[in-house]
């Protein structure tokens, strides 16, 4: 029982964090903005993530004709307060009266309005995305500019990133601290929930115990883990990071994904290159470094385990002649046909190096 409250608290605290924290976070990288800008969505306002970012993201609204985004018109902000304090409540009660329908209860409440709220916000977003004024600046026929709801989209120059934020991350958790608070409070003769005394909390059925600490481990993995994957590059439309030229060879396009799921997309090998060696981004927060097979355009391979040759008979995009490979074997099987050195990874940012 005692162990049934301590998780119950821990989600109200969870569900508290989220007045303080924002629920969500939508970046926009667009060339005219060195930085990316974006906005962060509380629960009972919007700001912008850097001091002009929510106006900024307004004039990129008004060239195509998207709506303003002004907080005080959005009735959402207005409730949400009220419906988190009313999930906060339900929690209390749960914990002053720890039985499994209580707790039950809660936690399906809980799942409801994140659901329900999650819904409202892809509406939201098509609203603004899809009414677009018909007497905007720049119009394309059947364009519309909704962002994703989770992940990333690009809506012609502007590449679009949409992730929860903290208080968001803190409402999941609340839920796995409530599903923990249900199975520690119920009790069968076949089935009950135990915190034993080591302090170790466990399920035990028909004489197994498995330990629910395991099963919060999983819960908490699916629902907050997104592993950095690579983005499709779309050719012909997409914008080379660094030197924001077109990428039209689908034979040299390379791709560096952050451990948030950023996507940079370059044109040659020599462009990631160069992206890395200039500090742009924090090596820390470099998830995947990707180069196109040569031989197998669309098809990435991880930078630092591929072959490259360098020829001039295979001229890359940014001058620097480099191709890459799946394997060593590869390479050579493309040297002997076009000539030119078979190189590693380390050996072609030294290369690169020496083109400055």
């Amino acid at each position: 029982m005692k162990r049934s409250r301590l998780f119950i608290a821990v989600g109200v605290v969870l569900l508290a964090v989220a007045y303080i924290l924002p629920l969500w976070r939508i970046e926009l990288e667009a060339p005219q903005y060195p930085e990316p800008i974006g906005m962060l969505i509380y629960i009972s306002s919007l700001r912008g993530i850097g001091e002009h970012d929510l106006e900024n993201i307004n004039i990129l609204n008004h060239y195509i004709g998207m709506k303003p985004i002004e907080p005080d018109s959005i009735p959402e902000l207005r409730y949400m307060p009220l419906i988190l304090g009313g999930l906060i409540v339900l929690g209390a009660v749960a914990f002053i009266v720890p039985k499994r329908w209580t707790i039950g209860v809660w936690v399906g409440a809980i799942v409801v309005v994140g659901a329900l709220g999650l819904y409202d916000f892809d509406q939201w977003e098509r609203d603004y995305g899809t009414h677009l004024n018909p007497n905007a600046p720049i119009k394309i026929e059947g364009m519309t500019y909704k962002p994703p709801l989770i992940g990333t989209e690009q809506l012609l120059n502007i590449t679009a990133h949409s992730y929860p934020s903290w208080g968001g991350y803190g409402i999941v958790l609340a839920i796995v601290a409530g599903v923990a608070a249900w199975l520690c409070a119920g009790t069968t003769q076949d089935k009950r929930s135990a915190c034993s005394n080591d302090g170790s909390l466990s399920t035990v059925r028909h004489g197994k115990s498995i330990p629910i600490a395991t099963a919060l481990l999983v819960l908490t993995v699916g629902q907050l883990s997104c592993s950095p994957s690579p983005e499709p590059i779309r050719y012909g439309t997409d914008e080379c990071a660094l030197c924001k030229m077109i990428i039209s060879d689908q034979r040299f396009g390379a791709e560096i994904v952050t451990s948030t799921g950023k996507a940079y997309k370059f044109d040659s090998i020599e462009c990631l290159v160069n992206y890395l060696r200039s500090g742009h981004l924090d090596t820390n927060a470099v998830a995947l470094v990707l180069v196109t097979d040569y031989t197998s355009p669309g098809r990435f391979l991880d930078a630092h385990n591929a072959a490259y040759l360098r020829s001039e008979e295979l001229p890359s995009p940014m001058g620097a002649d480099l191709s890459a490979y799946a394997s060593r074997d590869a390479a050579a099987t493309a040297q002997r046909m076009h000539g030119g050195s078979v190189l590693s990874w380390d050996e072609v940012q030294q290369y690169i190096a020496t083109l400055d």
